[in-house]
C-alpha cells in the first residue's frame, strides 16, 4: 500500500530543518505526544546529514484488531530510523514493528513555500507478508500512521516556532 502526506509548518524551510536536525525537538515533540518508553538510542549530525534512532511503545493508542494480535501482543513495539540529507531537505523513515510481518518505510521532502511556509511531504509505502490478511494489515497500519502524522505535525507546527 502506498499513500502520501503532507504536513504544513508556519515557517520556512530554513526554519524547519533546523528544528529537525535538532535531537531535543524528538525529545519534545514525543513527550507532547505522551508516547510511552520514548528512547533516542543514536543520533549523528554533520555538515550534510543528520540521523536519529528511536524507539518507543504505542500502547493503546491503537486498535488492534484480534486476528493481529498474535503478531504484535496488547501494545505496539517501534523501532524508527529517521535520515536526512540536509542541504536537500530530502530523507527517509524506517519503520520496524516488533513482531509484526510488517514494513513501513516513508521518502521525505520538505517543501518552501514561500518566505514564511513549509510543507514536509511523506511518501509511504506499507507492506505485510501475510497471506489473505496482508491488504487488511496494511490499511489498520495505514489508518494508524495518518492518525499519528497529523498529530505529529500539529506538536511540529507548535514547537517550529522556537527554532526562528
Amino acid at each position: 500500500m502506498n499513500f502520501s502526506i503532507e504536513l504544513q509548518y508556519p515557517a520556512a524551510a530554513e526554519t524547519v530543518m533546523k528544528m529537525i536536525v535538532d535531537r531535543h525537538y524528538f525529545e519534545r515533540k514525543y513527550q507532547a505526544l505522551e508516547v510511552a518508553d520514548f528512547e533516542i538510542t543514536d543520533d549523528r549530525l554533520s555538515a550534510d546529514a543528520f540521523s536519529i534512532d528511536f524507539r518507543f511503545r504505542a500502547a493503546g493508542a491503537t486498535n488492534i484488531p484480534e486476528f493481529a494480535r498474535k503478531f504484535v501482543g496488547d501494545a505496539i513495539r517501534v523501532k524508527q530510523t529517521e535520515r536526512w540529507r540536509i542541504a536537500q531537505r530530502r530523507g527517509a523513515i524506517e519503520i520496524d514493528i516488533a513482531g509484526a510481518p510488517v514494513s513501513v518505510q516513508a521518502d521525505m521532502h520538505l517543501l518552501a513555500k514561500g518566505a514564511d511556509q513549509s510543507t514536509l511531504k511523506l511518501d509511504w509505502t506499507i507492506r505485510c507478508g501475510v497471506p489473505l490478511l496482508g491488504g487488511k494489515v496494511e490499511k489498520l497500519v495505514a489508518e494508524d500512521v495518518r492518525r499519528r502524522a497529523e498529530a505529529d505535525g500539529a506538536v511540529s507546527a507548535r514547537l517550529v516556532g522556537d527554532y526562528a
